[in-house]
């Protein structure tokens, strides 16, 4: 009798979940950023920056991703996946006005976009052993 009572419970407590999820006013999320910006200085880029990271060929989960990148062009990222969290660390350049890394694993590029007040950067690269990433991150706090 406990387990019936207990189950009833749960249908009506997720049933009103439902509803007034469905209920709730749809906020359309603005287009992110289109517009490219120059690079040409780490200080305009430097702090926090998260986003989804997906990888070609694609994987079940796109990864969480979140860079910090410092004034002198030291980076540390960490992505959350599904079997654990990958971390690196390295030094960006600024070519043709945009951020690049290469390490012994790979390479990376990330332009930044701005527009309306916001900001983006859109992260492209590969890994040695031939699989492709890009990721869209916006300043975190």
């Amino acid at each position: 009798m406990k387990e019936w009572l207990r189950t009833a419970c749960c249908g009506i407590v997720l049933r009103g979940l439902a509803g007034s999820l469905a209920c709730a006013p749809a906020t359309r999320t603005p287009p992110p950023p289109s517009t490219p910006v120059s690079i040409s200085t780490f200080q305009s880029v430097a702090g926090k920056w998260a986003g989804i990271m997906r990888t070609t060929p694609r994987s079940r989960e796109d990864d969480w991703i979140t860079v910090t990148i410092r004034e002198d062009g030291a980076y540390h990222f960490e992505a959350v996946r599904p079997i654990g969290i990958m971390h690196g660390q390295g030094t960006f350049t600024i070519t043709d006005g945009k951020l690049r890394a290469e390490t012994e694993r790979g390479w990376g590029e990330a332009t930044l976009y701005e527009e309306g007040g916001r900001r983006m950067l859109k992260i492209i690269g590969a890994t040695k052993d031939g699989v492709q990433y890009s990721a869209e991150l916006a300043p975190t706090k």
